[in-house]
């Protein structure tokens, strides 16, 4: 359905004096898309959206675009530079299969999403399978109300891999939401070429960082700024995956973009299914308690080559952390693409609920948690230049069957509950007859 009405002048030019004033910061200069120097007043006659848009549409800039309640898009709609967008309370934008939205803004004349009446928050741009969105020079002022998905916009598209690219944004902000500027579920993840995202002024209770996204979305987040939030940090997690592809299951790069990343634990790869993640330097990843980095099996591989000026953080998420608060790095099979350069692993070492690997147990039992878990044997030190503090287990568990290979020859220890590296058993699966040395860190 597609409605328009008319409104006149008078009632037209204090309506644009309202609605000039609807953000909190609205007077404020501000940096991003959302300077409007070249935009003209909004002025002009009301036209109205809901229902179901099928057919193309171009929604030009000049009198104001008003959603008075749900809109589904399965056609093309296009929105011109300098055209308004105002949302009613609750009310979403949903581009269904078939449907693209595509907002054309321009440097100093972007395209704004805002509420259409101050203080009642909008719901969400929903993007399902089969839609896509294609976001330049856009504001999104005011969404994600409480009663939807929690988030201004939301991918939800697919559960297959590789996972679908359906969202580009090219500087674009998001202010203001009620939880985060940016949820992506599934597999899917952002369009390649996406770049200048910024998200301020967001979050809620339950979900306070400006993006949350699956494992697979991990590397085509785009550059830009997430900070001012009630959290400042990227959520990653298989609770916002797919049930069946909970995992990382294609290449990814975590870049730094200026946040940490906090994780519900991840798996790099599955069974049958190869995957590398390979981590930026000066990227920090934050752990939630009791959960694990797991490199799958020998396809799958963990680069993570900081520097000594820029280190990668391996760490708890809790605010006061402690010695044990998650599980550490876990190499299930051994890739000669595995390495581990210049990081830093904190607090690690709880429980792994695994035992009797190696020649080195946790009294009083055959407990073997460690900050990093090796269970196969290597054919080169892939461990250099790197710190391991904090552990309520072992540094590092040498887990396997073989030689006496050391990984510890250039990392430094400190506050290790146990010995600094476990000592592997022999290829026929036995320990030393006298009890192995346990070496201890400061």
């Amino acid at each position: 359905m597609h409605v328009a009405s008319r409104r006149f002048a008078l009632s037209l030019l204090l309506s644009a004096s309202l609605w000039s004033g609807c953000t909190e910061d609205s007077q404020t200069p501000r940096d991003g898309p959302d300077t409007e120097e070249g935009c003209p007043a909004v002025t002009g006659a009301v036209v109205e959206h809901q229902g179901l848009l099928s057919s193309p549409e171009t929604w030009a800039a000049g009198g104001p675009h008003v959603i008075t309640s749900d809109l589904t898009i399965r056609g093309q709609v296009t929105v011109a530079a300098c055209a308004t967008v105002r949302i009613a309370a609750g009310a979403s934008l949903q581009v269904d299969s078939g449907g693209v939205l595509r907002v054309e803004g321009k440097q100093g004349q972007p395209v704004r999403f805002e509420s259409r009446e101050s203080g009642k928050p909008w719901g969400q741009v929903l993007i399902g399978t089969g839609g896509s969105a294609r976001l330049e020079w856009t504001v999104f002022s005011g969404g994600g109300d409480t009663a939807t998905a929690l988030a201004t916009v939301r991918v939800n598209a697919g559960a297959d891999l590789p996972g679908l690219t359906p969202l580009f944004v090219n500087h674009v902000t998001i202010e203001s939401s009620q939880g985060p500027g940016i949820l992506i579920n599934g597999t899917s993840g952002f369009a390649t070429g996406s770049s200048d995202l910024t998200i301020r002024g967001s979050g809620s209770t339950a979900r306070p960082q400006p993006l949350a996204v699956n494992p697979n979305a991990l590397g085509t987040l785009p550059s830009g700024t997430y900070t001012g939030n009630l959290d400042d940090s990227i959520y990653v997690g298989p609770s916002i995956a797919s049930a069946s592809v909970f995992y990382l299951g294609a290449n990814a790069t975590l870049k730094d973009l200026g946040v940490p990343y906090r994780l519900e634990g991840l798996q790099v790869g599955g069974n049958r299914v190869a995957a590398t993640l390979t981590i930026e330097a000066g990227a920090t990843l934050r752990f939630e308690p009791a959960t694990t980095l797991d490199i799958y099996d020998e396809t799958s591989a963990l680069i993570a080559a900081g520097t000594a000026a820029r280190p990668i953080t391996f760490t708890s998420s809790e605010a006061t952390p402690r010695a044990g608060d998650w599980t550490g790095i876990r190499f299930d099979g051994m890739n000669a693409a595995n390495r581990l350069e210049s990081v830093v692993v904190r607090y690690a070492g709880g429980a792994c609920q695994c035992s009797s690997f190696g020649c080195n147990y946790l009294p009083p039992g055959f407990d073997v948690s460690s900050a990093i878990l090796v269970f196969d044997e290597p054919t080169a030190p892939f461990i250099a230049n790197s710190r391991i503090e904090d552990s309520a287990g072992h540094g590092i568990l040498r887990g396997w069957n073989g030689s006496d290979l050391s990984l510890a020859a250039s990392t430094t220890f400190a506050r290790i509950a146990e010995c600094t590296e476990t000592k592997p058993k022999d290829r026929d699966g036995r320990c030393p007859a006298e009890t192995p040395v346990c070496p201890r860190s400061p």
